[in-house]
């Protein structure tokens, strides 16, 4: 009897981009913020920050999802060569 796979590993989507997201917006913010000069508006360091997080979090989900893509696709051939070897 084949093994029941989780969905839970299939891919990390976009729960896993928003935790990600969650933890990298304080540390740009205030990345944004000490580069900032005096006269610039306090909405666009936060606005650049924002914008930073997101392309981190892009940048991480898409790293996650292709490691997990990989190894599934890996575990899909071995139990493949197993059925072929069993026929």
């Amino acid at each position: 009897m084949a093994k029941q796979q989780s969905p839970w590993f299939d891919a990390a989507g976009w729960g896993f981009w928003g935790i990600v997201f969650g933890m990298l917006v304080g540390p740009c913010v205030f990345l944004a913020w000490k580069i900032k000069r005096t006269q610039t508006a306090w909405v666009l360091p936060i606005g650049v920050g924002l914008l930073l997080a997101a392309l981190g979090a892009g940048f991480v989900s898409w790293a996650v999802n292709g490691v997990v893509q990989y190894r599934r696709k890996k575990q899909r051939l071995v139990e493949r060569k197993r059925a072929k070897k069993r026929k």
